[in-house]
């Protein structure tokens, strides 16, 4: 790990995309709340339902099809585009089945379809505020490596993990500055997405002739995730990857917004 050197660009650009990826959901919520008086459950049921079902309830498949020992996890993380596949089917149906679920209970008697986008909202920004803590941890680790902090970072830790920090660490070190705000970007069409997915899933939760837009947003859902393969595979750079995440966030909106105006 002590060979490991991020840069200042790097250091910046961590520190400013973490803080703009938790402040953006949070004034997105200030304007809409002051906008449509909303009441804030359904926003703090998408926060609680991302964190229950695309975490915690996730966590055991995955570990399982991706990182335990056995020959249908080695087949997997072997290839790449087997990863992101099972990465986004596994994101599809476990985030979407939370929707659905939290609309047909907790928020059961919230028939009002405003109730969507605050739920989006709530889902996708507090994904967003998560990975945003995550990026700030990779950019005060970078300043502790710097400053020869390196052995408080590793120990205890094994060989293997060290392996895996440093194959996580490595490509983080030398982030140019546009590359981190291209992760904000990222992040706006990702909530724009989750809203988008909660309006088509609300829809189905709460009226059975649009039931077939739950079954969707798993399979929208899935074909979203799956689509960075492209980037992590190295056939296309990081701004393509963005373009391509922004455009499939825009044709959900799009969508969303149609059925929207119908609820």
């Amino acid at each position: 790990m002590d060979n490991i050197h991020f840069t200042d660009e790097a250091i910046a650009g961590l520190i400013v995309q973490s803080l703009l990826m938790m402040i953006i959901p949070i004034i997105l919520l200030i304007v809409w709340k002051v906008k449509t008086r909303e009441k804030i459950l359904p926003v703090i049921v998408g926060a609680a339902a991302w964190l229950l079902f695309a975490i915690i309830l996730k966590l055991a498949p995955a570990y399982f099809l991706l990182q335990h020992d056995n020959p249908v996890a080695k087949t997997i993380s072997g290839n790449i585009w087997y990863t992101m596949i099972l990465a986004g089917v596994l994101a599809g149906v476990f985030e979407e089945t939370g929707r659905f679920i939290a609309f047909r209970t907790v928020l059961k008697k919230y028939e009002a379809r405003r109730t969507s986008i605050s739920y989006g909202i709530g889902h996708g920004g507090f994904e967003s505020i998560y990975v945003g803590f995550q990026m700030l941890s990779m950019g005060v680790i970078g300043i502790m490596l710097n400053t020869g902090m390196g052995e408080q970072i590793t120990a205890g830790a094994d060989e293997t993990t060290i392996a895996a920090m440093f194959t996580q660490l490595d490509p983080m070190s030398r982030l140019t500055f546009g590359e981190c705000l291209m992760g904000v970007f990222e992040r706006i069409a990702a909530i724009t997405a989750h809203i988008a997915f909660s309006v088509l899933v609300f829809a189905a939760a709460k009226n059975r002739k649009y039931l077939f837009l739950y079954p969707l947003s798993v399979i929208l859902h899935a074909l979203f995730d799956f689509s960075t393969v492209f980037y992590s595979a190295g056939i296309v750079p990081l701004w393509a990857m963005d373009t391509i995440i922004a455009g499939f966030a825009a044709a959900a909106a799009f969508f969303a917004l149609a059925i929207y105006k119908k609820l």
